[in-house]
């Protein structure tokens, strides 16, 4: 198995690392031999679209013959995905949605002609699907009974992460982390792990 881990929180001891870790560590017991690729969006940026990529993917005529290398991370990023057959997002929840580390990063791997085809339908991704977990950690409350503030992070990431093919997506989170202490966050922890059932995952095929 090979496990694509990515972090985007900017604290080296965040809710959301912690969460991302424990569920690369509960992979890796049913999968031993699981080699791990860490992509750290916080510590190391992905760049923001630049001029070049962004005439690149203007229009079809210009992604056709695009600006010599302005492609070059976005194909890194893809081919780093595509050999991953599990991905692992730590992510905290930033004003309702996603951090801006992970929106570039999201802007670099959803790219027409290479990650999705767009048809009257709309989007229709080209990668192969695989398990995608995302552990999110939240000052405030935004699922079940308690919550008080809008999700815009899951439905984002199922939509934009689907386009691309990816479709299998496991969330996992850890709320109201401003109010708990240590004792109480590593429970809250182990609660959001036992929404899922790990050792089905133990033979996943490598692609």
């Amino acid at each position: 198995m090979n496990i694509l881990h990515i972090d985007c929180s900017p604290r080296p001891g965040s809710h959301s690392r912690a969460l991302s870790a424990a569920i690369v560590e509960r992979l890796v017991e049913g999968a031993p031999g699981a080699s791990i690729s860490r992509r750290d969006l916080a510590f190391h940026p992905v760049p923001h679209p630049w001029p070049d990529y962004a005439t690149a993917l203007s229009s079809p005529a210009t992604l056709a013959a695009p600006p010599p290398r302005s492609l070059d991370v976005s194909e890194f990023l893809i081919q780093e995905v595509e050999a991953a057959d599990v991905i692992v997002i730590g992510t905290p929840m930033n004003n309702l949605t996603v951090p801006s580390v992970l929106k570039a990063w999201i802007d670099q791997v959803l790219r027409a002609g290479r990650t999705f085809t767009s048809t009257p339908a709309g989007k229709v991704g080209m990668l192969q699907d695989r398990p995608v977990f995302v552990g999110i950690a939240s000052g405030g409350i935004f699922a079940g009974d308690r919550a008080n503030q809008p999700d815009f992070l899951r439905p984002y990431l199922s939509a934009v992460l689907g386009s691309t093919g990816l479709k299998t997506l496991h969330f996992l989170a850890v709320q109201a982390t401003a109010f708990l202490d240590p004792v109480q966050a590593v429970a809250a922890r182990e609660q959001a792990l036992s929404t899922i059932d790990f050792k089905r995952f133990a033979g996943v095929p490598c692609l």
